[in-house]
């Protein structure tokens, strides 16, 4: 998701996002685990990209409504 796109969308959604990333990398996490490699070690940084700027913008939020 773009950054514009998770502007446009309200508090409440982008929390949504951000438990599907975290549930997203926690299975990324257990299934290379399991398999001592991951077959996809790149979305470990991208999911972690994510997260942090769905809070960014929720404390950016916070801070214009304040």
């Amino acid at each position: 998701m773009k950054l514009e796109e998770m502007r446009g969308l309200d508090e409440k959604q982008l929390v949504g996002q951000i438990t599907g990333w975290r549930k997203e990398l926690l299975k990324q996490k257990v299934v290379a685990n399991r398999n001592k490699k991951a077959a996809k070690p790149h979305l470990f940084a991208l999911l972690r990209k994510q997260i942090a700027q769905a809070y960014t913008v929720i404390s950016q939020k916070r801070g214009n409504n304040a």
